[in-house]
């Protein structure tokens, strides 16, 4: 049976799982009420739960008439620590909780993914592994698969999943080969000096002065180490030193992020990083260190695995409704710990938005909503994918 045929009778269950889950939004690694629904739902739909020791999230699998080829899908399902604001009938029940980022949606998408797939079991060659993932605005979901090494239960052949985006039209989707989000690495700088009483400049080292300069020196590595056309964000998001105007203090603290759309990029930005934090405060006769967090690499979309997407695409919700977005995010997606590190993959953007301005707001606002339509849409084009690839 043609594949959206199968997705659109589902539509008014599709709406009212969603609303519930964006009505009970539940914070990154506190998701246990969303994975109980997902277990539920998967155990309903016939499709066996991997154990694998995940806190929060699941593993789903399910297995073909035949052996054949792996495909895994992935999406997330936590919610943003941020009040919501759209007045909508269903908005959040949980105070300065929300999921204004659209994981209330991914999630649905992924649950009827796994119900329309088990009713075709049968015409399926080999097996789809549903990951529901936890945790991506902490950017730590996908290593905690990893860490549950969740290989054990299937080997993927190639990753599939999408993120909504309310820059385009429900029922559309947007494509791009190659990168698709930025590399994301959180890093603390330390400015050591000498403290003193703010008359006497000439018995102490003054920090703060020294983080001022670095602070503008690190932004010369985007203006002029950095190749024009590739794109690369440096932020300092927080700056603290000091408690009294007229006391120095022994040292300053800043953190930051980095962004940048390829591993070399990445790597070379890095070390540009250290470079100038330590000699650079070296040279003000401060001390300046500095320590990464767990970063996470760029998302960098597979050619054939799009060009694989886009005829799915079309033979569900037809070639005019596919588009292609020539700008890469500088966000950043956890999704790319998982690809091409076990297998190529992409992901692509599902359209959620209509004519009412308040799609449009961007998500990650308090005020964006979704237009629904979107679900039906992105659910079918994942089908449609693993039907192709199996068979």
């Amino acid at each position: 049976m043609e594949t959206m045929k199968l997705v659109l009778p589902l539509n008014e269950e599709m709406t009212a799982i969603r609303r519930h889950i964006h009505q009970h939004p539940e914070l990154s690694n506190e998701e246990f009420e969303t994975t109980k629904l997902i277990r539920e739902k998967l155990t309903e739909y016939g499709i066996e739960i991997a154990e694998i020791g995940l806190k929060t999230g699941v593993l789903g699998i399910l297995r073909g008439k035949k052996p054949g080829k792996t495909v895994a899908i992935r999406e997330d399902i936590d919610a943003l620590p941020m009040p919501e604001l759209t007045e909508l009938p269903f908005a959040s029940e949980i105070p300065n909780v929300c999921h204004s980022c659209g994981h209330d949606i991914h999630t649905t998408v992924l649950l009827y993914c796994a119900r329309v797939l088990s009713q075709i079991r049968d015409e399926l060659s080999g097996t789809v592994m549903f990951l529901f993932q936890p945790a991506e605005e902490k950017g730590c979901g996908a290593k905690q698969f990893i860490d549950c090494d969740f290989t054990r239960a299937a080997k993927p052949d190639v990753f599939i999943g999408l993120h909504v985006s309310p820059e385009y039209d429900a029922g559309t989707i947007a494509l791009k080969k190659g990168p698709g989000c930025a590399s994301n690495d959180f890093f603390h700088i330390k400015i050591s000096g000498k403290g003193g009483h703010g008359a006497h400049p000439e018995n102490f080292v003054d920090p703060v002065m020294i983080s001022a300069y670095v602070l503008t020196q690190l932004q010369t590595i985007v203006s002029r180490e950095n190749h024009p056309i590739s794109s690369a964000v440096l932020t300092i998001g927080n700056i603290q030193g000091g408690k009294a105007a007229n006391i120095v203090p022994d040292f300053v603290e800043m953190q930051g992020t980095l962004r940048t759309l390829t591993p070399e990029l990445r790597e070379s930005m890095k070390q540009s990083v250290e470079r100038i934090v330590t000699l650079g405060a070296e040279t003000l006769r401060g001390k300046g260190e500095i320590t990464w967090g767990d970063g996470m690499p760029p998302l960098v979309n597979d050619d054939t695995v799009v060009d694989l997407v886009a005829a799915a695409a079309e033979k569900t919700i037809g070639a005019d409704r596919i588009f292609t977005f020539d700008s890469p995010s500088l966000g950043s997606e956890d999704f790319s710990c998982l690809f091409p590190e076990y297998a190529p993959g992409a992901q692509f953007r599902l359209g959620s938005g209509n004519s009412d301005p308040n799609t449009r707001h961007g998500i990650h606002n308090s005020k964006n909503t979704f237009d629904e339509d979107c679900i039906a849409a992105g659910t079918a084009v994942l089908v449609q994918f693993v039907r192709d690839y199996l068979n």
